[in-house]
């Protein structure tokens, strides 16, 4: 099966960091894109995925905890729902980012 990995850029700190594996006709089966901050290492604050069988969004707190999952209704294969998560990263990136910051300085 066909991979890839690349990042995009959204500020020095800021990154997404996207996964995916293809079948053979170029369908995405498999998908990950992980908005990140840099805080010492990359840690994740927002997660898009297809694992469990069904793609969500993982909302990931400063500890590294899920606090909260919301299932997109959409099944393999993963085109559309890694599209719409690049999309809305890089749209919303910066209330995602101040949502975990703010979560930070609650600690």
């Amino acid at each position: 099966m066909p991979s890839g990995t690349w990042t995009i850029w959204l500020e020095h700190d800021v990154q997404i960091r996207t996964r995916m594996g293809l079948d053979r006709r170029g369908n995405v089966v498999l998908f990950m894109v992980q908005l990140e901050i840099w805080i010492g290492k990359w840690e994740p604050v927002v997660r898009y995925d297809g694992a469990h069988g069904e793609a969500h969004i993982d909302y990931i707190d400063p500890k590294g905890v899920t606090y909260d999952k919301v299932w997109l209704n959409l099944r393999s294969p993963y085109n559309v729902a890694m599209t719409r998560a690049e999309q809305e990263l890089q749209q919303d990136y910066a209330a995602h980012i101040a949502r975990y910051r703010e979560q930070m300085g609650a600690r």
